[in-house]
């Protein structure tokens, strides 16, 4: 019911901007002398022709790179979680691996969660084939030329694009020569220090960059250290143009986690497993090539290579500790060609891709005393293969349909995927069953989308798309609940094993600008999974297993205002409801103790209609940029957060974590060639959490179970400084 009532309300706020942009196409209102500027799309897979946003049946976002570092934030998924639909939980006690979820789908570098997002750089995906994580740490934030958030599943990304896609272009080196010294110091101890250079000879253009960050980190033993390389080079002469691209990442990221409820209100600094840290080396080359063969057709290729080489050490309070190293080494390439043409006298554009990648990958995971000693859990290796095709095709149908000038595009498309598993186990323990096999899933699915333009000024769209998600190498040989495992490594596989997942979603929107200086957008939408997979933790804190939990839905409201007026003043405001529901019944187990249970491993019955765990119903975003003069700009931000269900309590009995307001401001100047920021995080430092879950206490007599919250951080400071030469 609320739903409807939602939808309702929204739906009739925004028609009444609908219903100025019709009446202004008769009249023409007063306009400032500023103009929002026209919004494109990369509607292909690879860097190409950009689409006019009212030819997309979709709900886009495009962020510039300088407008993302502008926000003040140190991490990707602190600066998108402004966007309606998009919202953040802090599992791992530090910015750079924290959870990312776009509708209700998640994106996170933490095994478990059901991964929903993909990510590409430069055409390339990035998602780790373990279990198709994101690790955040190793995505160049400040080399990002472009970020689109692309919501819904798309026929060109593919598999694993559920909720939507990132996807991120880098920088390439501009007409303006530029050597440009970064340094930037916060609370907690942050630094950063930076240095660019970037510029064109001739048809050679490069972007050479190099980044140190360091932090101590306001919780204990929670300190970050990254470094990070990046090298571009192009050439473009006439129709081609070939960029190759290179990045090292190396980081050490200490993990504080959750805290027990009873400490957190005492000592909210505190680290309950104080040692743990994800340390990664991740290198990687990406060559990119486009070229016009004639005035009709273009073809883009890509082709990769990337190594990743981490290890992950894991304090347990109840059990032994637990060091995991993870190598994988992946590569593969991209080809698409794409035909621009009229047919009967209409623009269309036809995309037609192929895509292989094979990636390696082995993790071994030991059981450690405190003393060091080491032994052999498990060590398993997966060679996935991965190969895909595509079709996708946009035809402007007819103008002056209905109403002069109006335009009605149609786009329809269809993508195959084939993944294979091969998973050798070289587990030293014979009594331990094999997790040893070949897994193969196939999957064709169809997309379509109408989208229908009244006036320049507004554009209403419907579309239909599936997506698709195969079970990942870590999932299939930890599908056991016979056989838990105690961390990232088999336990065994299921008999029968785990279906892929799949989801069809449906989405109506509407973008319109009743002025020049003002742009209005809504979508509903609604996605229905089936087959979602989980993870299942009985214990808290020493195993999961993953499951199929049958049907899931997300659907909701976004709805997004964003006004730029008389040069001044940058207004904006979202709104997200968002409803994520399991549909069937199922059994699931949970650490927490239950009414018919007094002590885990217990189970929990999961009613149809009970809501999935960390995805807040009301997410509200508003801010204003004011600038002072030419060179001041005065910012204010914040949002709202509605309360959301703990992890382990997907039957919805226990009390939520609490809803919160947080307030941020920046400040930032240019004079000449000096620039210079100062922002505030947590302007009213707020006290609240962003995570929860259920495990054990042992320091506590009986070590009854307790929720663990992950406390964000308090007010802190953050200034920097840059000079371009």
């Amino acid at each position: 019911m609320a739903w409807r009532v939602v939808s309702l309300a929204v739906a009739c706020g925004v028609a009444a901007v609908i219903a100025g942009v019709t009446s202004a196409s008769g009249q023409e209102p007063t306009e400032p002398p500023v103009r929002l500027p026209p919004l494109e799309v990369t509607g292909t897979r690879l860097p190409g022709s950009p689409l006019p946003v009212d030819s997309v049946p979709a709900t886009v976002d495009v962020i510039p790179g300088e407008t993302l570092r502008a926000t003040g934030e140190v991490t990707l998924q602190e600066a998108l979680r402004r966007l309606p639909g998009v919202s953040t939980a802090n599992q791992q006690g530090n910015s750079f691996q924290m959870d990312f979820s776009v509708r209700g789908f998640q994106g996170t570098s933490v095994t478990g969660a059901p991964q929903g997002i993909s990510v590409f750089v430069d055409g390339v995906r990035v998602n780790e084939p373990t279990v198709e994580e994101i690790n955040f740490d190793l995505l160049p934030l400040d080399d990002i030329e472009r970020v689109e958030l692309i919501r819904g599943p798309a026929a060109v990304f593919g598999r694993n694009t559920l909720g939507g896609v990132l996807n991120i272009v880098t920088r390439r080196g501009t007409e303006v020569r530029e050597i440009v010294p970064e340094a930037e110091w916060g609370s907690f101890g942050q630094q950063k220090y930076r240095l660019r250079i970037g510029g064109v000879e001739g048809p050679v253009d490069y972007y050479v960059a190099g980044t140190y960050f360091s932090e101590e980190g306001w919780r204990d033993a929670s300190a970050s250290r990254l470094g990070r390389l990046f090298a571009r080079v192009g050439l473009r002469s006439g129709g081609t143009d070939v960029a190759l691209s290179y990045q090292r990442a190396q980081n050490r990221i200490e993990q504080p986690g959750s805290l027990p409820e009873s400490e957190l209100h005492q000592h909210r600094t505190r680290n309950f497993t104080g040692g743990d840290f994800f340390e990664p080396l991740m290198n990687a080359v990406t060559l990119n090539l486009k070229q016009d063969l004639g005035e009709r057709w273009a073809l883009a290729a890509t082709l990769f290579a990337r190594t990743l080489d981490a290890e992950q050490f894991n304090v347990n309070v109840i059990d032994t500790n637990a060091r995991s190293f993870t190598s994988t080494a992946s590569a593969g390439g991209t080809v698409e060609a794409i035909h621009q043409a009229r047919v009967f006298g209409r623009s269309n554009r036809l995309a037609l891709g192929v895509e292989y990648a094979y990636a390696d990958a082995r993790v071994r995971v030991f059981d450690e005393t405190p003393a060091g000693q080491r032994t052999i859990d498990s060590d398993i290796r997966d060679g996935l293969t991965t190969i895909g095709g595509w079709v996708l095709n946009t035809l402007e149908v007819g103008r002056g349909l209905l109403v002069p000038g109006d335009q009605l595009v149609v786009t329809g498309g269809a993508r195959f995927d084939y993944v294979r598993h091969t998973i050798g186990d070289r587990t030293p323990n014979p009594d331990l069953p094999s997790s040893a096999g070949t897994h193969t899933f196939m999957r064709a699915t169809p997309r379509f989308g109408i989208n229908y333009n009244p006036t320049p000024r507004l554009n209403v769209y419907f579309s239909f798309a599936e997506g698709f998600r195969a079970p990942s190498f870590l999932e299939l040989t930890c599908a056991s609940p016979a056989t838990i495992c105690p961390g990232l490594q088999a336990g065994a596989a299921a008999d029968p094993p785990l279906k892929p997942v799949t989801v069809r979603n449906y989405e109506v929107g509407a973008r319109a600008q009743p002025w020049p200086w003002l742009e209005a957008r809504l979508a509903l939408y609604r996605s229905d999974v089936q087959d979602d997979i989980f993870s299942v933790a009985p214990t808290g804190t020493v195993g999961l297993f993953f499951q199929n939990v049958g049907g899931t839905r997300r659907q909701g409201v976004e709805v997004e205002l964003r006004g730029k007026y008389a040069r001044l003043l940058e207004p904006w405001l979202n709104y997200a409801y968002t409803e994520a529901t399991f549909r069937d019944e199922v059994l699931l187990g949970t650490a927490r103790v239950t009414a018919d249970c007094a002590a885990p491993p217990c189970t929990q019955r999961v009613r149809k209609g009970s809501e999935l765990p960390l995805v807040p119903r009301h997410r509200i975003n508003a801010g204003i940029d004011a600038h002072v003069t030419d060179w001041l700009t005065v910012s204010l931000s914040g949002a709202y957060v509605s309360r959301q269900w703990l992890r382990g309590d997907e039957a919805n009995e226990t009390r939520q974590l609490g809803d919160y307001v947080v307030l941020n401001a920046g400040l930032s100047a240019r004079w000449k060639a000096l620039s210079a920021f100062l922002s505030v995080q947590n302007l009213l430092d707020t006290e609240y959490e962003t995570f929860g879950t259920f495990a054990p206490n042992p320091r506590v007599d009986g070590t009854p179970v307790q929720r663990f919250l992950t406390p964000a951080a308090p007010v802190n400071f953050r200034g920097g400084l840059a000079w371009r030469f």
